[in-house]
């Protein structure tokens, strides 16, 4: 079995068993980010709503790949650790790399549907248009789904059982998605705390996706960030690999 085979087989089997495990999970996966968006438009309009929503809408999907890394990727890990399906998968011949990248691919493509359903939501409601580069807009989000899965492998990694990953995600994942730029602009906390919050990976991740989503920003305008997010999945991804337990 050639590598792009054994990817391709090996991705089917994440959605696969997403499906069978949490088949009814896909739907408020799907749907609760729309009633977020539809929720946060209008309690938090001081104006047009499309105003709100247009903040809302890349913040969201900034919020769903943090959540993609912290539960999608590290309490799947810790999961498949603990029914000991890590150990299978250590047995086949398949290089452990595919093994990873099929969690990225399986991620991105959940990511990416969820974000044409936020979009789409946005421009029928609220006349939210993504006016940035496409090419520019799928390589963030590329880079943050890298990042925030790198280090959601941490958790899988370290996690003993399910149970305590989720509660990781959790503690990680709800506190950033609202100090984060993603639902409440940081600009209303105090100069000191904004300027903090700003240094954290998930809100530069978002801060950058929304400037070059919907404010037209080149690339090249945060070419810092860029690079910091760089170096987090760097981070991520050397940690993960020498803490990463098969069994």
């Amino acid at each position: 079995m050639n590598v792009l085979r054994m990817f391709a087989v090996q991705t089917r089997m994440n959605f696969l068993w997403y499906f069978r495990r949490d088949g009814e999970m896909m739907f408020w996966t799907l749907a609760m980010p729309v009633f977020f968006l539809v929720l946060f438009s209008f309690a938090f309009s001081q104006g047009p709503s499309g105003r709100s929503a247009t903040f809302l809408v890349p913040g969201i999907i900034g919020a769903q790949v943090l959540s993609s890394g912290f539960w999608g990727v590290g309490v799947m890990l810790a999961t498949f650790r603990e029914k000991h399906l890590l150990r299978r998968v250590y047995l086949t011949p398949m290089p452990r790399w595919i093994f990873f990248a099929s969690l990225v691919a399986y991620r991105v493509t959940l990511l990416a549907v969820q974000a044409i359903i936020l979009v789409t939501v946005g421009s029928l409601l609220f006349h939210v248009r993504i006016t940035g580069n496409p090419v520019a807009v799928l390589i963030v989000l590329l880079l943050g789904t890298a990042t925030f899965v790198s280090l959601g492998t941490i958790i899988g990694a370290l996690a003993k059982t399910t149970e305590s990953a989720n509660n990781i995600a959790s503690i990680l994942t709800v506190p950033l998605a609202f100090i984060s730029d993603a639902y409440i602009p940081i600009d209303r906390f105090p100069h000191a705390v904004s300027s903090a919050l700003r240094l954290l990976p998930s809100t530069q991740f978002i801060d950058m996706f929304r400037g070059v989503s919907v404010d037209g920003a080149s690339l090249a305008s945060y070419g810092v960030w860029f690079a910091v997010l760089v170096a987090w999945t760097i981070f991520g991804t050397v940690v993960s690999a020498r803490t990463f337990r098969w069994v």
